[in-house]
């Protein structure tokens, strides 16, 4: 695959909306289900309609609809693709990353002696990494520091190969600690008994090219699913109306309203067809376990192995439950969306609604989506909304989330984004409401070369059982280029807590700078005389709290903490 289809499967990838199955396939309740596959329905259908132009309603629905996912992937792409190529590109090769990790923290009141010392300590401190890393051999090794007012006063050295992975304090203890690979399991259990997880550690990373589709498993999901689609999709769920008349902010537009509507019975036959071909879709189960697979094999984790054929099993019993389910499900309204297109044929607004009786209790789950996405003012300003509303007879159910985002542009150079969020529940483990809002102003017309500066705010309404508020900015500068191998990126962050924090403030730091080569500095390491902590013998393990203990105790003395 070339790098214009790997950017375009990523932004596609990002334009949607994505589920992984969990580890464990549990029954999921049937209105979500139906919901998830109705939302898959109309999202997957679209791409088989992009080159007709002469269009009746259902042809409308569906190409607005492609329209509006590509749009949506190419404006990713304007304002990400160079750093996701940077990233790819930095899977693939040798590198070396320094960074330096700087704060300090401030308070309006007066702090008892211990914590001013403390306070002096962290605004002091500075902590360096310089890592070099080979992905092809995975091998990479990292020097870190920390020093206060530019003394160096602790140094670490971390080597990792396929084979081993060593770990080195020379301030505290001059041997390298190391850990054989295949025998993480062997620690393990001498950490925990009842360990049944991995025996080798794997330090391969999860990268976007492990979840993107290779063309033969793109070209079967299109084939097989647009073609279904296609046909399932009958022309008389579909009718229009032209010249509509639509108004945002004070402007009017003429639009299409196209509305798709399916009966309790059209909407259970077409979830159910989908089902029985997803069922018997084999490749589609390799492609899933496959990538569930990588997710829940990866680092050490303590759960058991994942293997391939029981993840496909547990897929296809999920399906399964879920005809099954279906067939008692009661949709009393069945499905409806309406669009409104403009006439650049993008969907400006939807709209779309399905109600779910629970067969278990008998309560009625109503679902409710509104997204908007609408350019105005010349297009120098959008405003852009998603908002969903799951209302349940039952009072202990129901939720909501709205986000909202004002976008607008001075210049091609600059722009600002006015971001705002509310998630609300009903749920008695959780009731209550969360509140998000970001301002940031984006300043340079190219985005690998960008100066963002963010203002945010979250935090919980008032009546909650423990509210908070967290203020903040952020300042990020970015110089990126795939071309010249390298990445420089700047982040200033500054927490204000207000009374959860005694009204102190917290900042933060990073600036990290990476260089692309042919070849990594990665030196020889011999752990043939140093400690494998699998093997630590009860002399080795008396030198070595001996040793650090007494060095710690002189940092400590030389920090001024005792």
């Amino acid at each position: 695959m070339n790098n214009n289809e790997n950017r375009t499967g990523r932004s596609e990838a990002a334009a949607a909306t994505e589920t992984v199955p969990s580890r464990q396939m549990g029954k999921f309740p049937l209105k979500w289900v139906i919901a998830g596959i109705v939302a898959f329905l109309v999202i997957g259908g679209t791409a088989a309609y992009a080159l007709i132009f002469n269009k009746s309603a259902k042809q409308v629905y569906l190409f607005s609809e492609f329209k509006t996912f590509q749009k949506a992937a190419e404006d990713f792409e304007d304002q990400n693709g160079e750093l996701a190529d940077f990233q790819e590109k930095f899977a693939e090769m040798a590198s070396s990353t320094k960074t330096e990790v700087t704060g300090g923290v401030e308070a309006d009141g007066v702090l008892p002696p211990e914590f001013e010392m403390i306070q002096e300590l962290i605004n002091e401190a500075a902590i360096t990494t310089d890592v070099e890393q080979d992905p092809k051999s995975d091998k990479s090794f990292t020097k870190a520091g920390i020093a206060i007012q530019g003394e160096n006063l602790l140094d670490m050295e971390i080597y990792q190969s396929p084979e081993q992975v060593a770990a080195k304090i020379p301030s505290i203890y001059e041997k390298y600690l190391y850990l054989n690979s295949d025998e993480y399991g062997k620690f393990m259990r001498q950490v925990d008994p009842a360990y049944s997880g991995p025996e080798k550690l794997s330090f391969q990373p999860l990268t976007i090219k492990d979840f993107e589709l290779n063309e033969k498993e793109q070209k079967h999901l299109q084939d097989t699913y647009v073609s279904f689609l296609n046909e399932q999709l009958k022309d008389e769920f579909f009718t229009k109306k032209d010249n509509v008349s639509y108004e945002h902010n004070g402007e009017k537009q003429s639009v299409t309203q196209v509305t798709m509507k399916l009966t309790e019975k059209e909407t259970k036959t077409l979830i159910s067809r989908l089902l029985d071909q997803m069922i018997k879709d084999k490749e589609l189960h390799t492609i899933i376990a496959n990538r569930v697979v990588k997710i829940g094999n990866t680092g050490a984790s303590q759960m058991d192995m994942m293997d391939p054929e029981t993840v496909k099993s547990d897929f296809v019993d999920g399906l399964k439950d879920a005809k099954e389910g279906l067939k008692d499900a009661k949709i009393p309204k069945g499905f409806t969306s309406v669009l409104m297109v403009n006439g650049d044929e993008l969907v400006i607004d939807r709209k779309m609604d399905l109600a779910v009786t629970d067969t278990e209790n008998g309560s009625k789950n109503e679902v409710s989506i509104h997204t908007m996405d609408v350019p105005y003012d010349g297009d120098k300003k959008r405003d852009q909304e998603f908002k969903m509303d799951l209302v349940s007879d039952n009072q202990d159910e129901g939720a909501s989330i709205l986000l909202t985002n004002k976008i607008a542009k001075t210049d091609d150079a600059n722009r600002t984004e006015n971001l705002k969020g509310k998630i609300s529940s009903k749920d008695p483990a959780a009731e209550g409401a969360f509140n998000f809002s970001m301002k940031s102003e984006f300043s340079g017309k190219d985005p690998a070369k960008q100066t963002i500066k963010r203002d945010f705010s979250l935090g919980t309404e008032d009546g909650m059982d423990s509210p908070f508020k967290i203020e903040g900015n952020v300042t990020q500068k970015q110089d990126v280029s795939v071309k010249d191998n390298y990445s420089n990126q700047l982040f200033e962050i500054k927490l204000n807590g207000g009374a959860d924090m005694a009204e102190g403030s917290i900042s933060l730091k990073i600036d990290t700078k990476t260089k692309l080569k042919k070849n990594a500095d990665i030196p020889k390491v011999n752990l043939d005389n140093e400690v494998n902590i699998n093997n630590i013998t009860p002399a080795q393990m008396t030198d070595i709290q001996i040793k650090a203990g007494t060095k710690l105790q002189d940092l400590m003395m030389q920090l001024g903490v005792i």
